[in-house]
Parts: C-alpha cells; sequence; structure tokens
C-alpha cells in the first residue's frame, strides 16, 4: 500500500488537469497513489484523465456535489496513512511529498504539516506572492485567517478519521474549517519554510465567488462559536474573528461595486474591534491596500479609487486623507509599471500622482522617471 495518497478533485478544469497529475508523477518520493476525483465534470476531464495509464494514478467519476464531495470520494477511496491534496488546477513541487514526509518521519508529534506556496496566474506565471507566514503557535488563531493552501499539506489519516472529512455544506472555506476541527481536536501543526505547491490564481475568482465565500466564511466561524464546551482562550478571540470576516466581506462587496454593503461591513467590523479605527485608522488602511494589491484585483489603482469615493462616515479620518493616501499609491504603482517597461501607464499613474496630491512635484524620484517616460520611445 503507498505511503501518500493524493486527492485530486477536478471540474470542468481539463485544461490543467494534465499539468496537475503530471506534477504529481514528477514527484521525487515515488510512494504515492494520485486520485482523480471528477466531479461530473462536463468538458473533456475524462479524456484527460484517460491519458494517464501509470497504475498509481487512478480515476472515479460521481455526479457533481461539489469541491467538499469530491475530495470526500477521494479520501474515503484513499489507502494512504498520509494524506495530500492537490485541485486540479494547481501543481506540486517535484519535491513536495518527499520534503513534508521526512518532515511528519522526524516529528511524531506532528499530525499535519505544510510548507509555502507560490502564487501563479491562469499562464503558470509567478504573480510574486505566496503564502509564507508560519503557522500559529495557538490554534485559536487561526479564528482570524486561513494562512494555508490546501495544495502545501500533508496529513496523518488518523486525524481525519478523528475530525471528519471536509464539511460538504460548504460551497468555500471547506480548507479553513478542517484546520480549525483538527486545531480544537488538539492536532499539532508543523511548518517547513520552503515552496512545496503552486496556487493558480484566476482573475475573475474574487468577484466571481464574493458573495460565497462572504456566507462562507461566517458558517465556519457560526460553527466554531456554537460550540457550548469551546475554550476560554478560543471564545475570547469572538469579536476580533468576526471582525475579521467582515472585514473580508468589505472586501468582496467593493470588488462587485456595493458600496452600501462595503460600508455596512467596515462599520460593523469597526463596531466589533475598535482599535480598527485606531492611530487614524492605519490598520484598515493597510488592508484596503492588500485588498487593492491581490492579484485578482483587475486594476490596483482604480480599486483604491473606489474605496476611498466610499467610505463609511466611521472613517472620517482616511476620507480626510484621501488626496494623499491616492497620490501616494499611484507613484508606487507607476514606479512598478515602469519597471516593467509599461511606459504609457507609468506616465498616466504619474500624473494622477500628482493630481491627488501636489505635493509629490516636490519628489525628484517621480520627476524623474516623469522625464524619462515622456522622453521614452
Amino acid at each position: 500500500m503507498p505511503t501518500v495518497s493524493v486527492v485530486i478533485p477536478a471540474y470542468n478544469q481539463a485544461s490543467f488537469l494534465g499539468a496537475a497529475v503530471h506534477s504529481v508523477l514528477a514527484q521525487t518520493f515515488p510512494d504515492y497513489e494520485a486520485i482523480i476525483v471528477d466531479d461530473g465534470s462536463t468538458d473533456n476531464t475524462p479524456q484527460v484523465a484517460a491519458e494517464f495509464t501509470d497504475p498509481r494514478v487512478r480515476y472515479l467519476r460521481q455526479h457533481n456535489c461539489g469541491l467538499s464531495a469530491a475530495r470526500n470520494t477521494g479520501i474515503r477511496n484513499a489507502v494512504g496513512e498520509l494524506i495530500s491534496f492537490l485541485d486540479s488546477d494547481d501543481l506540486f513541487f517535484p519535491d513536495k511529498l518527499a520534503v513534508l514526509v521526512d518532515a511528519l518521519r522526524a516529528r511524531s508529534d506532528w499530525g499535519m504539516v505544510a510548507g509555502q506556496s507560490i502564487l501563479i496566474d491562469e499562464h503558470g506565471q509567478s504573480l510574486g506572492r505566496s503564502f509564507a507566514t508560519p503557522l500559529p503557535e495557538q490554534g485559536a488563531q487561526l479564528l482570524l485567517w486561513n494562512p494555508l493552501h490546501v495544495g502545501s499539506v500533508l496529513l496523518r489519516r488518523g486525524w481525519l478519521d478523528r475530525v471528519g472529512v471536509f464539511d460538504e455544506t460548504l460551497r468555500s472555506y471547506e480548507d479553513w474549517d478542517m484546520w480549525l476541527r483538527l486545531a480544537r481536536a488538539g492536532c499539532r501543526f508543523g511548518w517547513v519554510d520552503r515552496p512545496v505547491s503552486l496556487y493558480r490564481i484566476h482573475r475573475a475568482q474574487m468577484t466571481r465567488k464574493g458573495d460565497q465565500m462572504t456566507r462562507a466564511t461566517f458558517a465556519v466561524l457560526d460553527k466554531v462559536f456554537a460550540d457550548p464546551d469551546l475554550p476560554a482562550d478560543w471564545a475570547a478571540l469572538r469579536d476580533q474573528a468576526y471582525a475579521h470576516a467582515y472585514l473580508r466581506a468589505a472586501a468582496h462587496a467593493y470588488q462587485t461595486c456595493s458600496f452600501e454593503r462595503a460600508c455596512a461591513a467596515l462599520e460593523e467590523a469597526i463596531r466589533l474591534d475598535p482599535q480598527l479605527a485606531a492611530n487614524g485608522a492605519e490598520r484598515i488602511k493597510r488592508r484596503i491596500a492588500a485588498w487593492a494589491d491581490d492579484p485578482r484585483t483587475p486594476d490596483g489603482m482604480n480599486f483604491l479609487e473606489s474605496v476611498y469615493a466610499n467610505l463609511p462616515a466611521t472613517l472620517g479620518c482616511l476620507r480626510r486623507r484621501r488626496g494623499r493616501i491616492l497620490g501616494q499609491a499611484a507613484t508606487q504603482y507607476a514606479f512598478e509599471a515602469f519597471a516593467r517597461g509599461d511606459v504609457p501607464r507609468a506616465r498616466a499613474l504619474l500624473m494622477r500622482s500628482f493630481r491627488y496630491w501636489p505635493a509629490w512635484l516636490a519628489n525628484r524620484g517621480a520627476w524623474s522617471m516623469l522625464a524619462r517616460s515622456l522622453f521614452a520611445r
């Protein structure tokens, strides 16, 4: 029996599935099985799967029941003592299994180990971002955010037998729900400070799934805090956890220009965690900047302009600094555009910067770049 079972749920991702399976077959650790679970695809996923004749690759097909159900079908058919997951549009580094298996063998007290995940675009190009934050020492801190990409983990099968499989009622964040249940049950997590997987980001993900992700966020937290036996250190994070959830809801609402909902979510986040509005709402300012820099945001500058034009009254401190904040952001985006050779965009962004914050006219670096962009051919 193989040591590792790699579960690959697939739904209408035939264009990526072949590369995903090849990334498993390229593993330097050979003792595994790969289970493709076709969740009722209507494209040529069956034909792509049929191309793999390696006996370590198995193909299962079921009626469309969702990502959680597909993963669970894979788990129930897996025979490995260790379980790994690979979504059909993502990839493993060749040494992913070797690195994580060695880590678990070295630490018998770890129930799960994870490594870094590098973000790539639809074409496989690096986005210069990664899931690279070490796991928190206290499991309760996972209530505040999900630091893991599901493709970067390796889990002992026994812990799934203890906490159960993925929650099939969740259409998003089912992995976050799993990590929380594992942490709540006492599973110790390990961390390997190196990349082990590639996470493919699709530009349409945030806007297409925003409402679904928002509902799932609150559903996960509601499950946790409905537990009457929740430990005190977990219960103490309730307001902060929901505040973070409302911030994520605000991000999704701004992405779809649902400004009334976005403002309501921001106000609720501040009500639950007043420290968000402290020091000139600096924490919210940083969070908005992170939303703009998310690889799924098609135009960060346009996004920032729409956010700062539609802030709630409770964030008057940010509204009053709108010109300076947008001027600085436009300058930063201009430098990035210039660095990648997009001279027309750099020039346009610099002009927007000067319009928002005339004091930037004294910035020698901006002037130098503007001059070079004006004379560039």
